[in-house]
């Protein structure tokens, strides 16, 4: 598709003009911390006794003696100052813009109070717990069950639960009330909650091994019989009808080397070098800087430099929590993260950091590691969580230290990039039958950490290549699916059923940000997913989106079970390390850190450097788009085809403008243009013009 003729032509001035900042008047969690008085000289801290803790649920106490371990997070010693700071340094309309802290900074301006903590620990010491470890984020404490009691004026009790009996405090935990502004938040002394892969392989018979050649009608050998090398290039015959008189076979798995071209990476020449991405994820794989390499090579781009890869993982404390899938199933996950940064961004240096576990406590320890230091310009996070659950293990006071933690990144120049989910609007419905979805939600809702105001939610598209290898055209991700019959006659069920989508959705839990006033509709900012209107504006996700749809799905290798073997994985677990990909080309560009996005995204979507993806793209007439899969017969000799209908996400929908399924968009090649010159121009002539083209979806 050639670029069309609509231009816009804006000042910087008046750019600036189109996203109003007031530096103040923040993004506020609604889970900010806050203690009550339960009896004088205490407070409580928030959250501290989960949902499940009910009465009727109640097993019996924890015997005195039982060994617990916990961990007291600390607060910033300045908020309110530290929330203007990140407000300022990230806002490009701000003289502050760009000034960002290093670590040690950070600390003696917003860190923890050494006195307070100080003093909290010897509070600690003295009801009869031990310190175990002081970070610039918790105390870590070990005891008995009788001196938590001591210690926070509750019991510990055993409660029934869907998962079986959980430990947790009978009533909120207390602490004395001079200490209650240092402490955030108390983990460990009731059931941990637990993150997901926010990806998954299309089909389990995905893990094949590619033959031929990209672009020439790719054979899969296995039991995958054939794949389109473009999309409605090979028809599938033979078949029931469908939505359409005809239906195509579904793509080839797509190459990195066909995603920067859609994307307009090749054409711009960035390739991310001096910029280093992070990626964390749980556990690590042994063979993963060999398999980056040997997809790189099998797949006709360069593999890492010496010193361009690193990670940091430590298998001797890895611990195994039935809330985590095993540490071998992570592998794949790893990879593509690995692989999608490195494939959009061939000359970023990428740090790997594996916590030991998909608990909160470990994945804030291996962002920690990362942030603290300021090893890496951006960080990308291909998990997720749901708030409200049953039972719900994400607490108030776990996601504020989460907070805290993407605040300290946003005051460093760190961009956070969180992929928005797998599960439409993630209720309960669409937990039915997706499979990637939290069946303990109890509503529709926004996943975290994508919905915390401080990082980029990136949700995911359905993008179609043509045959000259360029994008066609580009929908919402979210996939129907049906099976054909055992007599080969019928599509069942007819239509289909959701099976994968991307995320996104308006927050009931966060207020929404300074920077998408004027951009998100109020339809959505004060509509929540439940049906329920809300008096105040709310964060909407995703902000961005790319590639990520489970039936178009990304090619990916690995070593599994001792062999190597490729695979199409889709999600948004694609889609977020993908777009950290192109802010380090990005960053590139610009030739300094971007830092914190969305400030900048938002403002910059006034330029049309973003393609707005619909349902229903007018390329194709806006018919119902859909592809078929044939896996061939199983064992028994039945057929195995699987039927999919594109953009049906379940709950999100994409239209015109800003919408809760793809945010502002996907990043054309006049995104990448853009940080070439924008922001030096715009700084050292604020009244020049600046012209782009209304961001259409071919770039090359």
């Amino acid at each position: 598709m050639p670029r069309g003729p609509r231009q816009y032509r804006l000042t910087a001035r008046q750019a600036a003009a189109a996203v109003p900042v007031v530096i103040g008047l923040l993004a506020v969690a609604l889970v900010a911390p806050a203690h009550a008085d339960p009896v004088p000289g205490r407070s409580a801290v928030l959250g501290s006794r989960p949902d499940f803790a009910k009465p009727t649920a109640d097993r019996g106490a924890v015997p005195d003696q039982s060994t617990v371990t916990a961990r007291i997070y600390l607060a910033s010693r300045a908020p309110a100052a530290l929330a203007a700071f990140d407000a300022a340094v990230s806002d490009p309309n701000s003289s502050r813009h760009g000034q960002f802290l290093s670590p040690g900074q950070f600390q003696s301006r917003f860190g923890a109070d050494p006195q307070q903590t100080s003093r909290l620990a010897q509070w600690l010491t003295g009801t009869g717990l031990s310190v175990t470890a002081h970070t610039a984020h918790y105390l870590a404490v070990a005891g008995t069950a009788a001196a938590i009691r001591t210690a926070f004026h509750t019991s510990l009790h055993r409660y029934a639960t869907p998962q079986g009996v959980q430990q947790a405090p009978d009533g909120d935990l207390t602490v004395p009330a001079d200490l209650a502004p240092t402490v955030l938040a108390v983990s460990g002394i009731s059931a941990p909650a637990a993150a997901r892969p926010a990806g998954g392989p299309s089909t389990a018979a995905r893990s094949t091994q590619r033959t031929g050649t990209q672009g020439t009608g790719t054979q899969w050998t296995g039991t995958q019989s054939v794949c389109s090398p473009s999309y409605g290039q090979q028809v599938a015959t033979g078949f029931p009808t469908a939505y359409t008189a005809t239906t195509p076979y579904t793509p080839c798995p797509y190459i990195p080397s066909q995603l920067r071209r859609a994307y307009g990476v090749t054409g711009s020449g960035l390739s991310g070098r001096g910029v280093t991405i992070a990626i964390v994820d749980a556990y690590g794989s042994p063979t993963m800087l060999a398999d980056a390499d040997h997809f790189a090579a099998r797949h006709g781009d360069q593999p890492f430099r010496a010193g361009q890869y690193a990670e940091h993982v430590t298998p001797q404390q890895w611990h195994v929590s039935p809330a985590c899938a095993p540490p071998g199933s992570w592998a794949g996950e790893e990879s593509l993260d690995v692989e999608m940064a490195h494939g959009l961004a061939p000359g970023a240096n990428v740090l790997y950091v594996g916590a030991n576990s998909c608990l909160n406590d470990d994945l804030m320890d291996a962002e920690a590691s990362i942030i603290d230091s300021r090893r890496a310009d951006v960080v990308s996070n291909s998990w997720d969580e749901i708030m409200h659950a049953d039972p719900a293990y994400l607490t108030p006071g776990i996601v504020n230290a989460w907070e805290l933690l993407f605040e300290e990144g946003v005051a460093e120049g760190i961009g956070i990039y969180v992929a928005a989910g797998d599960c439409g609007d993630s209720s309960p419905g669409a937990a039915l039958t997706g499979v990637n979805c939290d069946r303990a939600t109890t509503r529709a809702q926004a996943d975290y950490p994508s919905s915390s105001p401080w990082v980029t939610s990136v949700g995911a598209t359905a993008l179609a290549l043509g045959k000259d290898g360029g994008a066609a055209w580009e929908t919402s991700a979210g996939d129907r699916l049906s099976v054909l019959s055992a007599d080969a006659t019928a599509w069942q069920p007819f239509p289909g059923a959701f099976y994968f989508g991307g995320g996104g959705g308006t927050s009931e839990d966060f207020d929404q940000p300074w920077y998408q006033w004027g951009t998100v509709p109020s339809s959505l900012s004060h509509s929540l997913l439940t049906g329920a209107r809300s008096s105040i504006a709310r964060r909407v996700t995703p902000d961005v989106a790319m590639d990520g749809d489970a039936a178009l799905s990304t090619l990916v290798g690995f070593t599994s079970g001792g062999s190597y073997r490729e695979v199409g994985y889709g999600g948004t677990s694609v889609s977020a390390p993908a777009f950290a990909g192109i802010q380090a080309d990005a960053q590139q560009a610009a030739g300094h850190p971007i830092g914190f996005a969305n400030p900048d995204l938002y403002l910059r979507n006034a330029f049309g450097v973003f393609h707005d993806v619909l349902d229903h793209p007018k390329v194709v007439g806006g018919a119902l788009l859909s592809d078929i899969l044939d896996l061939g017969p199983d064992a028994s000799g039945a057929p195995q085809v699987l039927l999919f209908a594109l953009g049906q996400d379940y709950g999100l929908h994409a239209g015109h403008g800003y919408d809760n399924a793809t945010g502002l968009g996907s990043p054309t090649a006049d995104y990448l243009r853009s940080y070439r010159w924008w922001l030096d121009h715009r700084n050292s002539s604020p009244d020049a013009g600046i012209t782009l083209g209304a961001g259409n979806l071919t770039h090359e």
